[in-house]
């Protein structure tokens, strides 16, 4: 494999494995059970959820008469893993199984080799069969649980460019169903269940063409077009039904000996009209590989730049490539030993991923708190006077002429005294109003027939639009307005401070507030003095609450 490839499939599987088992990593919890949100294909029959099935990609090629283009396609094929207990001569599916273990699991049982709460030792780690189902915990029992697990799927086809100009050319991609069977016993050999496993049968269709760009650079467009062809009549079905059927987090590595892509997000000047008419839908191709590299480009699901990389100091995929790895290290290490059961009870990825974090070296672990990449010189102003040349007209006393190579540090400059805090100050606010007309701490807003404006009092009420954890434990609690403020939108937003946070007065200065709508807030009083101490501001720094620098999802903070 070459090295731009490579690359190319390291980013593509973080990409094939986004949101495949977020945090806590167990099906138990919510944003579990609501999975496979990106670049799905689903049969064209199945319009429920208004999903697609079909993905173009359309970039541009350039000395591409005798290129060669070689389409990548990569996916994940859901396979169902229903559990069922053994009763009454047959069989009932169920959503967790626990049977009796005699002493340390077998192999393939997914037992954790008798660890207490199913934490591997190092010497097992990694062992298990990524097939199994089910996780050891104290007592002699395994846990199987019903879940969804994917299989990796991949293609590959090759079109001269030459042929791709005379007309479309298409490659099938079929895939047949498959079904096994695990029987699962208790210590005496009786059959207390199994695990059935299934995929199901999956037809796709890979298009591709190409077109000469008009104009003097002898450009070519090439246009692929990836579509599920499944059959499906069931106009009742579930997502999760159709889901069976569908591509998940299908994506292209498209590859070209004998020619050169055109980056779409930086072209060329000469290029950039041709590549505004490119037209993708439902990917986002972007070139990768060493950076210069143009013979490979990566078209994702998901929105990325030219030459995206994995962190080298990533230990492993923990199926959220887009969040903090020392983030996600530190809080899985907090799982308590029936979450960790659980997890590795839920898939056997998940399995890996705990041994991977409880056993990170130190050394390891620390590389994930930062890395600086590279470090610049700031360029230097040959302009401005330097300390020791030979003084001009208007010069400073100490930029008079000295003797060569010498420098004389220019007097100090006189601490001014220290003047009683009042808020943040103007340059401040006028930092987040929208125009002249604007004015955070002069400004009202009516709320319930009450004028609210700096140093009202408030009590909050989020959850009447959309509103995260955070949000909602701050119900019923008393807060101070701290200013009035207006986004470019023209909406008002309130900057608070809470009543009962003994660290008010520090986040007062530092302007660090909580934002919430008019309608989000219930008036305790009339406008009081801007001036009073209040107490309060927001327990974001314990609790993750963001503030106007941290971009909010939700408030469009000024």
């Amino acid at each position: 494999m070459t090295a731009p490839m490579e690359i190319a499939r390291r980013v593509a599987d973080a990409v094939l494995y986004e949101g495949y088992l977020l945090y806590p990593y167990r099906a138990s919890a919510a944003k579990n059970r609501m999975r496979w949100q990106f670049g799905v294909l689903v049969p064209p029959g199945f319009d429920t959820t208004c999903e697609h099935s079909s993905s173009v990609t359309e970039c541009l090629l350039e000395r591409a008469d005798d290129a060669e283009v070689r389409l990548r396609l990569r996916f994940l094929h859901v396979r169902t893993r229903l559990v069922e207990r053994a009763e009454d001569g047959g069989h009932r599916p169920v959503a967790e199984l626990t049977v009796e273990t005699a002493g340390p699991a077998a192999p393939g049982t997914g037992a954790a080799g008798g660890v207490p709460g199913g934490v591997p030792s190092p010497e097992t780690a990694g062992e298990a069969d990524p097939g199994t189902a089910g996780t050891g915990a104290p007592g002699g029992t395994t846990t199987y649980l019903s879940f969804e697990e994917a299989t990796e799927r991949e293609t590959e086809v090759a079109f001269p460019v030459a042929e791709l100009l005379d007309g479309e050319r298409a490659a099938d991609v079929r895939l047949p169903g498959d079904r096994s069977v695990e029987a699962i016993t208790g210590p005496s050999g009786r059959a207390r269940g199994r695990v059935v496993r299934e995929h199901l049968p999956l037809h796709a269709v890979v298009r591709a063409r190409a077109e000469r760009v008009a104009g003097p650079y002898d450009l070519v467009r090439l246009r692929v077009r990836v579509e599920n062809v499944t059959g499906w009549d069931d106009p009742d079905a579930t997502r999760e039904q159709a889901l069976r059927r569908s591509l998940i987090s299908a994506h292209l590595i498209i590859g070209v000996t004998g020619g050169a892509f055109v980056s779409l997000l930086d072209p060329p000047e000469w290029a950039r009209p041709a590549a505004e008419t490119c037209r993708n839908e439902r990917t986002w191709p972007v070139l990768v590989g060493e950076p210069g590299h143009r013979d490979v480009l990566l078209s994702s699901p998901i929105i990325l730049y030219d030459y995206p990389d994995t962190a080298p100091e990533s230990p492993g995929d923990m199926f959220d490539a887009t969040e903090i790895d020392e983030m996600l290290h530190l809080r899985t290490l907090t799982l308590t030993e029936e979450e960790r059961r659980q997890a590795r009870a839920t898939d056997p990825r998940a399995a890996r991923l705990l041994d991977m974090v409880a056993t990170l070296p130190p050394e390891l672990a620390e590389r994930l708190h930062g890395a600086i990449r590279h470090l610049e010189t700031p360029a230097r102003d040959d302009t401005a006077p330097r300390w020791g040349s030979a003084a001009g007209p208007g010069a400073a006393p100490w930029d008079d002429a000295s003797p060569a190579g010498s420098r004389t540090a220019p007097p100090p400059d006189p601490v001014p005294a220290a003047a009683p805090w009042d808020g943040p100050g103007d340059a401040f606010w006028s930092d987040l109003a929208a125009g002249p007309g604007s004015s955070p701490e002069t400004d009202a807003v009516s709320v319930a027939g009450v004028e609210v404006a700096r140093g009202s009092r408030v009590r909050l009420a989020p959850g009447r639009r959309r509103a995260d954890a955070h949000d909602m434990f701050l119900t019923g609690r008393t807060a101070r307005v701290e200013a009035v403020l207006t986004d470019l939108d023209g909406a008002r937003h309130l900057a608070v401070t809470l009543d009962d946070d003994p660290g008010a007065d520090l986040h007062r200065s530092h302007g660090r507030f909580l934002y919430f709508a008019p309608d989000e807030v219930e008036p305790l009083d009339a406008p009081g003095p801007a001036d009073g101490p209040g107490a309060g501001t927001d327990a974001r720094d314990a609790e993750g609450v963001r503030d106007a620098g941290d971009a909010p999802e939700r408030r469009d903070a000024p």
